[in-house]
């Protein structure tokens, strides 16, 4: 199972740190059980932005590796066996960049939620499956000092959790100027 949770989160990480350039400022996660494992999801990435390369500006590569591989490709298909119905989507909210996927799921396991049987509460161990992220909130119960884990009650339906991810403020670019460039070329 720790192996399944890690081969999701670097799934999901990938959207964002193509070659370990991109970052992003937080994440939104939020999961809606449909039937007994299966459901539908969302990842919300908000304020994408490029790291320097040794001091460089590589946010047009960046960018453009974005859009071509993740946006507009299949990389996010081929990266995450098991989802399906993905719908994906790049956008400007608040003044920053954000990109946001959906699926669906037929595995609790592929959204990294845990539950023993009818009766334990839904988990979540925040500390394996958040790689380079900080638990910021959720819907759940979660008490750091005893366990790294997110409870949820066994009837809940919506689950939703953030994290952070640490960047240093002074080493990245805003991608927010070429996702306006793009989309003003998709007009013409």
């Amino acid at each position: 199972m720790k192996n399944l949770f890690n081969m999701i989160l670097v799934l999901i990480i990938g959207l964002i740190f193509i070659n370990g350039c991109l970052t992003v400022e937080k994440k939104e996660y939020k999961v809606k059980i449909t039937g007994p494992n299966s459901g539908k999801g969302t990842i919300k990435y908000i304020n994408i932005v490029s790291q320097k390369d040794d001091g460089k500006d590589v946010s047009m590569k960046d960018f453009a590796e974005l859009i071509t591989d993740y946006i507009e490709g299949d990389k996010i298909q081929n990266d995450f066996p098991g989802i399906k119905n993905v719908n994906k989507r790049i956008f400007e909210e608040k003044g920053v960049l954000c990109a946001e996927f959906t699926f669906d799921f037929d595995s609790l396991h592929r959204i990294k939620l845990f539950k023993y049987d009818k009766d334990s509460p839904y988990m979540l161990l925040v500390k394996e499956s958040f790689n380079n992220e900080e638990y910021v909130e959720s819907n759940g119960e979660y008490n750091i000092n005893n366990m790294p884990i997110v409870f949820w009650n066994k009837n809940t339906k919506d689950f939703s959790w953030k994290t952070k991810v640490a960047t240093d403020s002074t080493n990245i670019i805003s991608l927010l100027d070429q996702y306006k460039s793009w989309e003003k070329s998709k007009k013409k």
